[in-house]
């Protein structure tokens, strides 16, 4: 294959998983700091609950930002900049609004969700804090994320890394002095991890407006009240990124799902399994990052009428994918006591958590592959079909074995979690095949 494509990959993909493990290390900073916040299982099954409860919302927004991502990918390739800005300002003016509920329904009614997902006492308390504060601030972390889909839609992944590591370097400096009451500040626990998470949303939206305002960026919304709101265009938007939305909300409900069941083992269980996820979130964003590159590249190309170019290049993202993965899923395998280790001391979370990480080590490569896939089929408007392999996937195929293995086979907590790790190899294997065939090269946007 062309070096030129992997090279421009690489270009594209090494910002994206920077700014995607940053991203990600908001999440992670909580988890490390509230590990070592008495009582630990408390706190982090407290920001466990609110991080479930925060991305169920996730779909709505990166289901539109995934439409947009697409248009604009493809009026980029075009070489229609004009109407791309006219999408991106459309995309965010939409998203800004369907906030406003979101807000509301974060604020107010979280803790009835807690209680009915089986959480009891002072979780469901501290958890209330902590996704109240999270979820006043979510109109921010809306249009955060269209300001990184459009720009990397442009092929720039650069800045959105740069706003990641300021917003983020606030977030660990703010969870510290929160938390634990630090420089005069009061000792908020829970409460305080949320505001530094919530108010780093703000910090990023800030830094793009300054940008903006500089004109530093090569697309952005127009914030004019002359500007009409084009409902066609919007209705385009969800056309495509409906699908992509329930397909991350696929995740977000067997995050429900699995929530419930883990808690049927005790919040010791569900504290390793919050640390099995923060640590494996991290192994995600290289994944992620060559997915937001074949997602670009895809788009781009296929706006250009540069099919064969468009596979070639999600291809070489898979294959760069799967090299980085398999190292991820080899530290997994060899270190997971100590990766446990650093989110907390407490021994009998750390044991569990340690085992979390070994079984899922071994899927990792496949889950990259996954990724990385969906993600080139998505720049190119193509997202039915990946949806209805997902619902299969994580709904039918992985709530079957790891309830089967769990609670009919009594394997417990291993088994819930062998059985996810086993379903990760079927979907990868079925996207693949879907991806060979073509079709996806065929849709018009």
């Amino acid at each position: 294959m062309d070096r030129g494509v992997y090279r421009r990959v690489m270009t594209l993909a090494y910002p994206a998983i920077i700014s995607n493990i940053l991203f990600t290390f908001q999440i992670v900073a909580d988890t490390i700091m509230l590990g070592r916040y008495p009582p630990a299982d408390i706190s982090l099954s407290a920001v466990g609950l609110g991080f479930v409860l925060y991305h169920m919302f996730f779909p709505l927004t990166m289901g539109l930002v995934t439409g947009t991502i697409a248009i604009i990918a493809r009026r980029w390739g075009e070489e229609n900049y004009d109407e791309a800005q006219r999408v991106a300002t459309d995309s965010v003016l939409t998203l800004a609004v369907l906030s406003i509920p979101v807000v509301l329904f974060g604020v107010l009614v979280s803790p009835e969700v807690f209680y009915h997902l089986g959480a009891r006492g002072t979780v469901i308390t501290e958890g209330a804090k902590y996704t109240r504060a999270i979820f006043a601030f979510y109109s921010f972390t809306a249009i955060v994320i269209v300001y990184h889909g459009i720009l990397r839609a442009a092929g720039d992944t650069k800045t959105p890394m740069y706003v990641d590591i300021i917003s983020n370097l606030y977030n660990v400096l703010m969870n510290y002095v929160l938390i634990f009451g630090k420089f005069g500040f009061p000792e908020l626990g829970v409460l305080g991890a949320g505001i530094a998470t919530g108010t780093s949303y703000v910090v990023a939206f800030a830094v793009y407006a300054a940008l903006q305002a500089g004109n530093k960026l090569v697309i952005h919304p127009v914030y004019n009240l002359n500007v009409r709101y084009r409902l066609d265009t919007v209705k385009k938007m969800f056309s495509i990124g409906i699908p992509a939305g329930i397909d991350v909300g696929m995740w977000s409900f067997a995050s429900i799902i699995f929530t419930a069941l883990i808690l049927h083992f005790g919040t010791t269980g569900y504290s390793a399994f919050q640390i099995g996820l923060r640590a494996e979130s991290l192994a995600y964003m290289p994944a992620f990052g060559f997915g937001i590159a074949a997602t670009t590249l895809s788009g781009q190309y296929m706006g250009a009428r540069k099919e064969d170019q468009a596979k070639k290049a999600v291809l070489a993202a898979t294959y760069l994918c799967l090299i980085f993965m398999t190292l991820v899923g080899a530290i997994f395998i060899l270190f997971p006591g100590s990766i446990a280790r650093v989110f907390t001391g407490e021994e009998g979370v750390v044991a569990l958590a340690a085992l979390y990480l070994f079984i899922f080590g071994f899927s990792e490569p496949a889950l990259g592959a996954f990724f990385t896939l969906v993600g080139g089929m998505r720049g190119a408007g193509y997202t039915k079909v990946p949806l209805l392999i997902n619902f299969m996937g994580l709904i039918v195929a992985r709530l079957s074995l790891s309830y089967s293995l769990g609670f009919v086979w009594g394997l417990g907590l291993f088994g819930v979690w062998l059985g996810m790790a086993l379903e990760t190899f079927f979907r990868a294997l079925v996207i693949y095949a879907v991806f060979a065939r073509g079709r996806w090269m065929r849709v018009t946007v």
